[in-house]
């Protein structure tokens, strides 16, 4: 039996994956959305408004972050 004092301290891991299954294009605003605690429709907003800000290097980062990011594995879909 643990005590309050080492539950207090557990945190489970998380882990950033791309949503492909919610996921518009590759799925990074979804899992990021997810990860951080967001809806992804506002990400999608702020990355559209980036685009037009800072021209293709959000484009870029996009498919760069796409090609990184591992899939989510599907016994984490609720």
């Amino acid at each position: 039996m643990t005590s309050y004092r080492e539950d207090r301290y557990y945190r489970p891991a998380r882990r950033l994956y791309k949503d492909s299954f919610r996921g518009k294009i590759c799925g990074v605003f979804a899992g990021l959305g997810e990860y951080l605690g967001i809806n992804a429709a506002l990400l999608r907003i702020l990355g559209i408004v980036g685009i037009f800000m800072s021209g293709p290097v959000i484009i870029f980062a996009y498919f760069i972050a796409a090609l990184v990011m591992s899939d989510k594995p599907f016994h984490l879909y609720r």
